[in-house]
This record gives structure tokens, C-alpha cells and sequence, in this order.
């Protein structure tokens, strides 16, 4: 079929908001192949887009972030609706890779109608589903959820023909995980995009000002640790600092932080402004002294490397962080000014040091952080990719499923598998016993012997 779709991403996310699931799509059309992005349909976004060879489809659903029934229930509804799109619709008919981007795991299921027509799987992790679940759900249900996403996740690496990771933490917690079967995994890091930000910029001093400008941009949940940076704003003002920190974004948390402002009696510290367009926050960032990366420590961010600390980074600027033990693998104590995760106190006495620092101090410290990353730069990260996809396409497709073993809906499915229901013979014929159909799709050397 002219236009056919060789090459789909399936994300439970927006788009283009979701920066990773953007910057993997358009690195895909390098390979000259027609791309679709299967994602979630916000408020007044089309249903369908197409720019060029990217084809842009957005499905009914949302993000409620309620409790873990409701989680649940969204993504079995998407994953569905993909599902369904990828058996039924014709533009599908011929995909060869299919990239599934998680949370959650069990994404890959809806690959499952291309998958039997010989295409391949990529599994892209952008989180680890067991660590997410443990993390945000106390108590039983927690250990239950993360017990069963830790067979999901399990089961969806053993269907894929590539494992994504977004960092070292996460690749080697997995290298721990064993699957039962070889495994071929990739490491693809969230760097800044130079098409979004433009190249790197060499680290420069901000204008000389009374005031240490502070900001913060993204999602704004308990995650991320806002409350803490807030407060630490607070305790840094009351040892004489003149500081102030900037809330780019909007989030469930957003009313709540507000409040706390208010109860702190902080609105002169601290300014809650809108998101801005991606092609003007490289200019509102760059006109800070410095990034504020306060994400919370728990067991799911202990392996997590913040797309805002990279961002910083690539821009030149200094970052005050939490020392969060995946950040210490990437960024050098000597290149950041680090505090204790969740500890407003310490966030007060980091912001202490950064104040008593020297422009040329700050210079250099953000100058070792740029260089530290250089080796993971997106040009080279996008390649990496680029290399898995080329290959992937190359390969020669597996040959499709016989008729015979495509598992069909209800009772034919079950017979196919198990063997047809007989009622047995004599005075017990009330028990029931199976009997298996002949595989007479196999070719004749593999066909079991006749007793």
C-alpha cells in the first residue's frame, strides 16, 4: 500500500508535550520510512495529524492520576484502542517495527496483531514499572502491585526484540532481572534536543543582581519535591540570603503548593508562572543564576535521571540538585551544587554555598557539568538509535503465524489451545477429558510420531 506505515510508536502520553516519545519519532523518519505516534487525545488537539511522513493519531483517554483501579483502567482501555487500531486499520497493515513506550509494561499486548505479521518489537522503558508502582502505593496494595509488575514487565522483555533504557541505573537494575532468554538491550539517554534548545551553550555569568534567581520547570507532584524546595527557599531568606525562585508549569500539586506559600507568607520568594512554549524556554531559563532539580528519594527515583538536570546542563547553567545516587553517576560532586534529598535545611545551606560562590566559581563547576555529559549529547544518542532501527529493518521479518495458530476470540481459541471437551465413555461419563486436535499445520519432520 502507497503510504504504508512501517514504522509505529505507541506511548500513553501527549504529543508532542512528551519530549522523548517527539525526539524518537522524528529520529525515525531518518530512516526514510513512514512513522506514526499512537498517543492520548488533550483537550482540543486533532484526533489525526500528518507532517510529511509522520502520521500523528490521538485516541479518547486521559491522565487522571487518581487511585490504582482507575490507573489501571485507563491504561487497559488505551492499550485496547491500540490494539485494535493496529489489527483493523488498513495504514497498519504493513509495519515492521512497533515502538512501545511504557508506563505502563503491558503496552506491548497491543502490538500483539503486527507482531503476528513479522514485525518487530522495540521495549522502551522510560520508567521501571515495579519501582513505580512500590513507590507510589503504600502498604499492601503496593507490595502486591509491585509484585505483579514485576511478571509484567518480566513477561513484556521477553516478547521484545529490544529493551530501551533511559540511563545506567536503570540498565543495570534490569541486568539483574533475569528473563529466561538472551536479551538485547540499548541505553538511549533524554538529552536536551539541540533542535529544541539549540547547541550547547558555553556557560556565561547572568547579569550582576542583588537577588538569586532560582527556577524550576515541569510537572509539579509530590514527586518532584516542590514543597521541599520551597520551604528551602524560605529557611535560605531567613538567614539573610536574597533569594527567589520561579515555578514554571501547572500540575496536581499546583493548589496545594499555593497554599503552602501562603501559610509560609513566602509570595514575595517564591512566583508560580505559567508553562511557556517549548521555543521560548531555553531563553527563560537562560536568564537565571541557576536550575532547581529537587526531586524527591524514594525507591523509584533513586534509579531516575531527570530530563531538567540535563536541560540545565545543556544550557550552561549552575544546578543546585538532591543528591539523588543515579545524578551522582552522571555528575560529579565538584560540578553541582548538591544537598540531602527531601532535607529543606540542607537545601537552605546549599543555596548558602552557591550564594558565596564566585561568578567564576559558578563558571566552572557548570563548565565540568557540560563536559561530563558531552559523551551522552542527543547527535550521538539519536544514531545509537537510528543504528537499532536500521538493523531491525534489515533483518529478514519471522515467517507470519499459520491460520491455524492465531489465537481466535472465545471458544475457538480455547479448543486451538487446549483440545475440544468429550464427554468420557461408561458409568463415570459425567467427567469430562480433552482431546487435542491434530497439528496438521506443522510440517511433516515435526509432527510427533504416532504411538
Amino acid at each position: 500500500m502507497p503510504g504504508a506505515v512501517e514504522i509505529v510508536h505507541l506511548a500513553y502520553a501527549s504529543f508532542p508535550a512528551d519530549t522523548r516519545v517527539k525526539r524518537e519519532a522524528l529520529a525515525a523518519l531518518a530512516t526514510g520510512r513512514r512513522v506514526a505516534v499512537v498517543v492520548l487525545r488533550a483537550d482540543r488537539q486533532l484526533a489525526e495529524e500528518e507532517s510529511g511522513a509522520l502520521t500523528v493519531l490521538r485516541l479518547p483517554g486521559r491522565k487522571s492520576r487518581r487511585g490504582p483501579l482507575a490507573y489501571l483502567g485507563e491504561y487497559a482501555a488505551f492499550t485496547w484502542r491500540c490494539r485494535r487500531l493496529l489489527a483493523h486499520d488498513p495504514r497498519f497493515a504493513a509495519v515492521r517495527v512497533v515502538h512501545v513506550h511504557t508506563l505502563p509494561d503491558f503496552l506491548v499486548w497491543a502490538a500483539a496483531p503486527a507482531q503476528r505479521r513479522g514485525a518487530r518489537l522495540i521495549l522502551d522503558l522510560h520508567e521501571i514499572f515495579p519501582e513505580f508502582t512500590a513507590s507510589r502505593y503504600s502498604g499492601v496494595v503496593g507490595r502486591l502491585g509491585s509484585a505483579l509488575a514485576r511478571r509484567i514487565e518480566r513477561w513484556a522483555r521477553r516478547r521484545a526484540d529490544l529493551t530501551i533504557t533511559v540511563n545506567r541505573p536503570i540498565d543495570d537494575l534490569l541486568a539483574t532481572r533475569d528473563i529466561g532468554r538472551p536479551e538485547r538491550r540499548l541505553i538511549v539517554h533524554n538529552s536536551a534536543d539541540p533542535e529544541d534548545f539549540g547547541p550547547p551553550r558555553p556557560p556565561a555569568s547572568p547579569p550582576a543582581r542583588s537577588t538569586i534567581e532560582l527556577i524550576y520547570h515541569g510537572t509539579l507532584t509530590p514527586l518532584y519535591g516542590l514543597d521541599v524546595a520551597i520551604r528551602g527557599v524560605v529557611r535560605a531568606a531567613e538567614r539573610g540570603l536574597h533569594v527567589r525562585v520561579t515555578v514554571l508549569g501547572d500540575g496536581p500539586q499546583r493548589d496545594q503548593l499555593g497554599r503552602l506559600v501562603g501559610e509560609l507568607r513566602a509570595e514575595a520568594l517564591v512566583s508560580f508562572q505559567p508553562r511557556v512554549p517549548q521555543a521560548e524556554l531555553p531563553a527563560r531559563l537562560g536568564g537565571c543564576d541557576a536550575g532547581l532539580v529537587p526531586t524527591r528519594l524514594d525507591g523509584m527515583t533513586r534509579y531516575s535521571l531527570s530530563n531538567k538536570l540535563l536541560e540545565y546542563m545543556h544550557l550552561g547553567l549552575p544546578v543546585l540538585a538532591a543528591r539523588l545516587p543515579s545524578y551522582a553517576q552522571y555528575v560529579p560532586e565538584n560540578a553541582a551544587w548538591y544537598w540531602t534529598p527531601n532535607d529543606a535545611t540542607d537545601l537552605a545551606r546549599a543555596i548558602g554555598e552557591f550564594a558565596a560562590a564566585t561568578p567564576a566559581q559558578r563558571l566552572a563547576r557548570a563548565r565540568r557539568a557540560q563536559e561530563g555529559l558531552a559523551t551522552i549529547a542527543w547527535p550521538g544518542e539519536r544514531e545509537r538509535l537510528l543504528a537499532a532501527y536500521r538493523e531491525l529493518l534489515a533483518a529478514p521479518p519471522p515467517p507470519p503465524l499459520p491460520s491455524h495458530e492465531i489465537p481466535a476470540p472465545g471458544w475457538r481459541r480455547y479448543v486451538r489451545r487446549h483440545g475440544r471437551r468429550r464427554r468420557r465413555p461408561g458409568p463415570r461419563a459425567s467427567r469430562l477429558h480433552l482431546w487435542r486436535r491434530p497439528r496438521r499445520w506443522l510440517p511433516a519432520a515435526s509432527r510427533p510420531d504416532p504411538a
